[in-house]
């Protein structure tokens, strides 16, 4: 089971290690390195909206990564982590102000397996990959998964979970469909988990300023709007 920090609202990433390697950014971007069953970065969702918003309008890239939390799932569905769980949301709504329910925890089987979740977005980055909007439909995708699972308590592991969210955002979903049952696509996702890697993401959310090749200044956990603006020297 992986941690999650209630006094910085960073959940680590247990199974990746920073790895070593060139990247190949020319252009002011900002890289959101998140998962959207990640809770903390649902607690962050509207700071992160403001945020693009607010990159669209300076002319800085904006990018979104997934980091892969649970990848395969496979932690016992018992009291300690339902309570775990728990403890979180509720420790997030009191300092966000997101809205949860609990339903999903009174399940007697689930497996918080965030793959499905990671791989719907990056379907979306692949369909959309030509559409110069700096990321704002695969974020509102991204933040609309995260509303269905811990607003709604629908269960994203599930294939028709995304078919409304689809529509919402005029995706074909038998594209979709055809992608996320891919073997290929699933292989293509961990690219992003190796470029997460790269930029030296400790953990979910990050956010990751990048010039010229070069990583000029980093947040980890929950930070605001005002937070992120001043780390950008703005």
């Amino acid at each position: 089971m992986q941690t999650c920090d209630s006094e910085t609202g960073l959940c680590t990433i247990s199974s990746s290690d920073t790895k070593e390697g060139a990247l190949n950014v020319n252009q002011a971007e900002l890289f959101y390195v998140g998962d959207p069953m990640c809770s903390w970065c649902w607690g962050m969702s509207e700071e992160l909206r403001k945020i693009q918003e607010f990159c669209t309008k300076e002319g800085i890239k904006f990018s979104v990564i997934l980091g892969g939390l649970r990848i395969g799932g496979g932690d016992a569905w018992n009291e300690h982590f339902r309570g775990f769980l728990r403890n979180e949301w509720q420790n997030i709504h009191k300092k966000t102000g997101q809205k949860f329910v609990y339903s999903i925890l009174e399940l007697k089987e689930f497996n918080y397996d965030t793959l499905p979740a990671c791989l719907s977005v990056y379907i979306v980055k692949k369909i959309l990959k030509d559409k110069d909007d700096n990321s704002s439909t695969v974020l509102g995708f991204f933040s609309k998964i995260q509303e269905r699972f811990y607003a709604k308590g629908l269960d994203p592991t599930r294939l028709e979970f995304y078919h409304d969210i689809c529509r919402e955002f005029n995706i074909d979903i038998d594209e979709f469909e055809k992608h996320f049952n891919s073997k290929e696509m699933r292989k293509e996702l961990e690219s992003d988990f190796a470029l997460a890697g790269k930029l030296g993401a400790r953990g979910m959310p990050s956010l990751i300023y990048v010039k010229e090749n070069r990583v000029i200044n980093s947040s980890y956990g929950y930070k605001t709007y005002e937070d992120i603006i001043k780390m950008l020297g703005a």
